[in-house]
């Protein structure tokens, strides 16, 4: 489109699209800034639109941002809603459980050996998985497991 053409559909079409952009977007400014905004698309396009066609041209492009800038705002309201609750552990048995557990790994003293006892026991890997990450093998797992049990054993039972 030319410059021409962009500034006739600007004249005869900005307060049209302003208002129609009004029923989606609740803010005047907002609703205005949008239509701005459609405009600017206007111009980026490489194709020429009969003149018949430029309204609608307009509407699709104003319908497409309203919905972009709602769906931006729904977002925005979701992440800071959830920044903005505190935190509450609703199972309370649950929670002395996970204590209980943090507690008794805690007396393992081979910090290998607790890494490996935490994924296993408290993350729930498989003695694959565990293997896989800490790049060792599974008998090594295995062991570790084994010699972080009876740590903890020799510390509560006595």
């Amino acid at each position: 489109m030319n410059d021409i053409q962009i500034h006739d559909a600007y004249v005869n079409y900005k307060s049209e699209i302003t208002r129609y952009l009004a029923q989606f977007i609740k803010q005047a400014q907002d609703a205005e800034d949008l239509a701005q905004d459609c405009f600017i698309k206007l111009m980026r396009v490489s194709i020429d639109i009969p003149e018949e066609r430029i309204l609608y041209y307009l509407k699709r492009i104003a319908r497409n941002l309203a919905m972009d800038n709602l769906r931006r705002k729904i977002r925005t309201l979701k992440r800071d809603s959830r920044l903005n609750l505190p935190q509450y552990h609703l199972d309370t048995f649950s929670l002395e459980i996970d204590e209980s557990v943090e507690d008794l790994v805690s007396h393992v003293v081979n910090k290998e050996h607790r890494k490996i006892l935490e994924l296993r026991i408290l993350h729930g890997y498989s003695i694959k998985e565990t293997s896989d990450l800490v790049n060792r093998s599974e008998s090594m797992i295995k062991a570790s497991v084994f010699h972080a049990v009876n740590r903890i054993r020799s510390k509560v039972i006595s």
